[in-house]
Formats: C-alpha cells, sequence, structure tokens
C-alpha cells in the first residue's frame, strides 16, 4: 500500500515542472538525508557490505562526492535564477 502511495507520488510531480526555488528546496532536503547517513557510515554506526566485504569506505567516498557535485549544479542555478 505504502509503495503505491509513494509510486503515485512520484508520477504525480513527474507531470509537473518544479520551479528552480522547489528544486532548491527538495535538493537541501536530500542533503540534509545524505548528511546524515554519511555521518553514520563515518561513526560506524551504519556499515554496507558486499559479499560480505565492508563497502562503507566506498560508500562515504560516494555520498561525498555526490554531495558536493549536486551542491555544484544548484550553485550555478542560482546564480542563472535567485
Amino acid at each position: 500500500m505504502a509503495r503505491r502511495h509513494i509510486r503515485a507520488c512520484i508520477l504525480r510531480r513527474r507531470r509537473t515542472m518544479e520551479t528552480p526555488a522547489e528544486i532548491r528546496e527538495r535538493w537541501r532536503y536530500l542533503r540534509d538525508l545524505l548528511i546524515e547517513q554519511l555521518g553514520r557510515f563515518e561513526s560506524g554506526a551504519l556499515q554496507m557490505h558486499s559479499n560480505d566485504e565492508n563497502v562503507s569506505l566506498g560508500a562515504i567516498a560516494t555520498i561525498k562526492r555526490q554531495i558536493e557535485d549536486f551542491d555544484t549544479l544548484i550553485t550555478r542555478s542560482e546564480a542563472r535564477d535567485p
């Protein structure tokens, strides 16, 4: 039931164009979630394993890189459309 609701929200969101301000707001929310997850990886509270190998260090690097990449995109967007 919950999955159908989430899917419906995603599909509904795809049908409408988001404004730059809405995109920035959504990124700030997602960024906070990623930073929280990153903190859990770095503290050891969260670990990721693949084939019995701890791949948490790779996950940490990936999350940091993705945050930086998207921050750059948002900064460019804000410069174009304040």
